[in-house]
């Protein structure tokens, strides 16, 4: 039997950052006794409590299974050009971690690209330039790619960049596209009965399906808390409302 292979969408990259930054405040204190200041030290902690009840949730507590699989090279998990190419627009923190002491169940995981590298074209504003996104798009619809063309008329153009991906995922003979994004999950379910869908190889799941799937233990990230920490790590603690912070914290707070 042929190995497992995988598209790993960047929602899934996302997501497995389970652990991020904080500063632990230690109070206030007076600086030559007279000048008050704020006291504190860095640590890392979980961003979802162990008992959230999420779909998200659910669905991280099943990459650490994916990741060990991938680890012993029991499965591989790939990216793509258009994937990589997404990446060039957003924070790179989102998918690695913003602040030093951040954690990713994927950390130390090496993903391939099945069909090489794309760049966008850069140069100084004078030059009107389309932004990296736009640029994706335009190159996205410009491949005419037969199969793409049927699954954006069948799944609508909102959804033209994941049907890229899973166009992707068919033509390169993975098992599947792995995503966490629900919406997009939702719609290839509603379909999936239809052309072209009913005839592809290649299929749209979440890491809790595929776990599930391939009897994966569901594990708590809380568990990996002290993975490769020589610092401090404060498990009693999580990220407020269980999200991420944004990048936009890490610069106006460390």
């Amino acid at each position: 039997m042929p190995r497992i292979r995988l598209l790993v969408d960047n929602s899934v990259l996302a997501h497995a950052v389970t652990h991020e930054t904080a500063t632990i405040s230690t109070g206030v204190e007076l600086w030559g006794g007279v000048v008050p200041f704020d006291t504190g030290y860095s640590a890392r902690i979980p961003v979802h409590l162990v008992d959230d009840a999420t779909e998200t949730y659910k669905n991280i507590c099943f990459i650490p299974g994916i990741a060990y699989l991938a680890r012993k090279g029991l499965i591989d998990l790939c990216q793509s050009a258009e994937l990589r190419a997404e990446t060039y627009y957003q924070p790179v923190g989102r998918f690695k971690g913003y602040g030093y002491l951040d954690y990713s169940l994927l950390s130390g995981v090496h993903m391939d690209s099945v069909d090489g590298t794309v760049f966008p074209t850069l140069g100084p504003r004078w030059m009107g330039l389309p932004s990296a996104k736009e640029q994706q798009g335009r190159r996205i619809s410009g491949y005419g790619d037969p199969l793409h063309v049927s699954l954006v008329a069948e799944l609508g153009s909102k959804h033209s960049q994941d049907a890229w991906h899973l166009c992707t995922a068919e033509n390169k003979n993975l098992y599947a596209f792995l995503t966490t994004d629900f919406k997009f999950r939702r719609q290839v379910r509603a379909r999936s009965r239809r052309e072209p869908l009913i005839s592809m190889n290649a299929r749209v799941l979440t890491p809790k399906e595929f776990g599930e799937e391939l009897s994966i233990a569901p594990l708590p990230p809380i568990f990996f808390s002290y993975h490769n920490a020589s610092f401090f790590v404060r498990t009693d603690v999580t990220m407020p409302n269980g999200r991420r912070r944004p990048v936009t914290a890490y610069r106006s707070r460390e």
